[in-house]
């Protein structure tokens, strides 16, 4: 963890500085918008910013913007390669990060940084890449890890194998050590690092997101006035492998004669047509409304009476769901269906701006929907300001940015 004050970052050194994601702004993951708006932050205090990525190519069978092979964005010098779409393809996606990581490593051993950063996309190879483009021109290494590879891919069935799984993991072990510090989202996955093999050496930092910048466009109310619906719930994001979305569907099968409840599902994802076809057959009163931009998203939450957060069973040690700030940026109260003593489920009860149930417990979930729908004693407006003041004091933007200043001008003394 860091330890002593932490000046202000115009009082340090200018640095030289590579940050790498496989995707990055006007491309479409989560991550790409608020990278860029941490890179944005570090050109304005002084530092010389460049970056590598590639052409937008996260979504396939969609026209993504071609920017130039030399690009600037916020005045970081952004350097793309050109890498197809990866969804489902594994052979390509390990291509992908090779060509990536062969990028990384040429690009620092010509140009000499003072700090290399980069997040886990590509998962493990990338940041074993940057660790050692870091050790050989000696600069410093920050790994930003969104999420802990290869033990995701193990949940995934991706890296199951336990040859592979011990392989990687002794990989990113390695990177790991290097790094100054590693940048986790939670306690949970301190802890997961802190139980690897001399985890208790490694220089850690809890820093968690923001929530999604807006992309400035006009956002018209997503839902009309409906009359009858006493309780909508929304979800926004990836409708994947991850979110255990079947115990939504599960809930909702238990609820097809309380028309005045509503569950919205926003966004795509492997398991949407699966999800969409048993709500449909079984009549339940699900609405999914695909892929929307982030304004769109957020003026759906701050419609919405809940937003729902879930992930499958153990993953929270790995991962923290990144929509929890957007929800609370909206006002919007939490539903989570993860473990009891996970981050997320203790802040949620503790901070008083939603409410937690078990994960994969459709049962309880549909139970707590209904109970929500009845309670008319004014639970919302509480719950909405207890969101509002989170986002505002703990998970804004700017409090945010000024954490990661403060990263790049302080070193991290070892745990």
């Amino acid at each position: 963890m860091t330890g002593g004050d932490e000046p202000s970052p115009k009082t340090q050194k200018a640095y030289r500085v590579l940050v790498i994601h496989r995707y990055y702004w006007p491309d479409t993951p989560p991550y790409a918008s608020m990278l860029r708006r941490i890179v944005g932050r570090w050109y304005q205090d002084g530092h010389s910013v460049e970056v590598i990525s590639a052409q937008p190519a996260y979504k396939a069978g969609v026209v993504n913007e071609k920017r130039p092979r030399r690009d600037e964005v916020d005045g970081a010098r952004v350097h793309r390669l050109t890498l197809p779409n990866e969804q489902g393809r594994p052979v390509r996606r390990i291509l992908n990060a090779i060509r990536l990581s062969a990028s990384i490593l040429q690009r620092a051993l010509l140009r000499r940084y003072d700090v290399i950063m980069i997040s886990t996309s590509p998962p493990v190879l990338g940041g074993v890449a940057a660790a050692l483009a870091a050790k050989l021109t000696k600069a410093r290494f920050i790994y930003h890890c969104m999420d802990i590879h290869p033990e995701v891919g193990r949940v995934s069935g991706e890296f199951s194998h336990p040859w592979v799984f011990g392989a990687l993991r002794k990989l990113d072990n390695w990177g790991c050590r290097q790094a100054d510090p590693v940048v986790v989202l939670s306690r949970d996955m301190e802890k997961t690092l802190r139980e690897r093999p001399g985890g208790e050496n490694l220089r850690i930092r809890i820093l968690n997101n923001f929530s999604l910048p807006d992309e400035g466009g006009v956002s018209p109310p997503p839902f009309a006035e409906t009359s009858g619906i006493r309780l909508r719930v929304i979800f926004a994001g990836n409708i994947g492998r991850f979110q255990g979305l079947e115990t939504v569907v599960e809930a909702m099968e238990r609820l097809t004669e309380r028309k005045d409840i509503e569950f919205v599902l926003m966004g795509d994802g492997v398991a949407k047509k699966q999800l969409e076809d048993r709500a449909h057959q079984a009549g339940a009163n699900l609405r999914f409304l695909g892929h929307q931009s982030v304004d769109v998203a957020k003026a759906a939450m701050r419609q919405a009476d809940a937003g729902f957060v879930s992930l499958v069973p153990g993953l929270f040690r790995y991962a923290y769901p990144s929509k929890t700030m957007t929800y609370l940026e909206q006002g919007c109260p939490l539903i989570a269906a993860v473990e009891a003593d996970s981050e997320l489920a203790e802040d949620v009860v503790r901070q008083g701006y939603g409410h937690v149930v078990p994960v994969g417990d459709s049962e309880a979930l549909a139970a707590l929907l209904v109970r929500l729908a009845d309670d008319e004693s004014g639970w919302k407006n509480d719950m909405r300001e207890s969101a509002l003041r989170a986002a505002r004091d703990t998970f804004s933007e700017p409090v945010v940015l000024d954490q990661w200043s403060a990263l790049l001008a302080n070193r991290t003394e070892r745990a």
